[in-house]
């Protein structure tokens, strides 16, 4: 595996400029919603960070991030936004699989147009048919909740070869799908989590590839990780990143309520939940790093993981997510008319509730969790896709 002295230098770096954007981010935050996707403004300033180059390893010229600073990265990208994490984390997923994967004059034929190469998309399930002709691929087909579809130049086709249970991905410019412009959520309405379509879509056989079953990720880590893991680690640092965030604005709130005089809306109770939401969020922080180290140290000595281990990841993961759905609740609790007015408290609070359903992180997984540390379930059981592998 390659690394490089100055990698840490250049994440801490990239966090520094992340952080630099939370009063453009907040100022343009209505807009984005009013939208459905971050407004020009943001889309460029995120840009500029170089975050979405942070999967694609060094020696092709990104950031060759490992599952301890994405953890990091995402989790300050959330702190900004919730929707702002919710789609940084496709984008860069999907941009370096496809950069993984793509040889390097294809990539530039993808982007000569614009110049970019910012890919969106579900490339972990296939919605989509794909038909072998001479010329490529004939694909049709519909896929579903594609974050940052709004600001990429280009788009994932997860299909299934017909005739066989092969899957491929092909990678097409935007303009030559549908999208479908329908997100009408409950939150995390910046994200441009849209639908698309296509019909009868030739696609050249050079924009195609077969990615094995355990390669749906690019970095030197994603690798040997899968998808379920991955997507558990970018779920577990979201949530931190957006259960920080509420933190700091209830404890800004209560303070600007001491210092007008409205102690009366601050009561012995809000600061005994407080201090225990607090320590969630510092505990939940310190069980997702120290189980990613110990996951980095295992995959450096090319190891895979083991059943505890997965099951621990996938654990800190969904203890995360039912930590920042806790502190939503505290927040409606305490801070009144915040919550109900439009603004950030209300955006955070929607955003939570609507990021908690991601379905890495359910509690059907903590129940799983639960069953494979206790030793309830048959010898041979081990983790699969997103459930459980039981033996007849």
């Amino acid at each position: 595996m390659t690394t490089s002295p100055e990698r840490s230098v250049r994440i801490a770096q990239l966090i520094t400029a992340i952080d630099g954007l939370r009063d453009l981010v907040e100022r343009e935050a209505p807009a984005s919603e009013r939208l459905n996707r971050p407004t020009p403004a943001v889309q460029a300033a995120l840009k500029d960070t170089g975050v979405f180059d942070m999967l694609v390893d060094e020696d092709r010229g990104g950031y060759g991030a490992r599952p301890t600073d994405m953890l990091e990265i995402i989790e300050h990208v959330s702190y900004l936004d919730p929707s702002l994490g919710w789609l940084v984390r496709v984008i860069t997923s999907e941009t370096a699989n496809a950069t993984e994967h793509l040889p390097a004059d294809v990539r530039e034929e993808l982007s000569a147009a614009n110049g970019e190469f910012l890919v969106a998309g579900q490339s972990t399930q296939h919605g989509g048919s794909a038909v072998r002709e001479e010329e490529g691929y004939r694909i049709s087909g519909t896929w579903k909740y594609a974050p940052g579809l709004a600001m990429a130049t280009h788009v994932a086709l997860c299909v299934e070869l017909e005739g066989s249970d092969q899957m491929l991905i092909a990678i097409v410019a935007r303009e030559q799908v549908s999208i479908l412009d329908e997100w009408n959520a409950l939150g995390l309405r910046a994200s441009a989590s849209f639908d698309y379509t296509a019909k009868d879509l030739l696609v050249p056989e050079r924009f195609v590839f077969r990615p094995e079953a355990d390669q749906q990720h690019a970095t030197e880590f994603g690798s040997k990780l899968g998808p379920a893991l991955v997507s558990g680690l970018n779920q577990g640092a979201w949530a931190q990143g957006v259960g920080r965030r509420m933190i700091d604005e209830l404890r800004d709130l209560t303070r600007d309520r001491l210092d007008t005089g409205d102690e009366e809306l601050v009561s012995d109770e809000f600061y005994a939940e407080f201090a225990r939401h607090y320590s969630h969020v510092k505990g939940t922080m310190e069980l997702l790093r120290s189980t990613w180290r110990n996951n980095e140290d295992t995959l450096l000595a090319d190891s895979p993981l083991s059943d505890e281990q997965e099951t621990m990841t996938r654990l800190a993961s969904s203890l995360s997510t039912r930590t920042v759905l806790e502190i939503s609740q505290l927040m409606h609790r305490f801070a009144g008319a915040h919550v109900m007015r439009n603004g950030t408290m209300q955006r955070l609070f929607r955003d939570a509730h609507a990021g908690t359903q991601h379905r890495a992180t359910g509690q059907v997984v903590a129940q799983n969790c639960g069953r494979m540390l206790v030793g309830a379930l048959p010898q041979g059981s081990h983790w699969g896709y997103f459930d459980l592998v039981i033996p007849e």
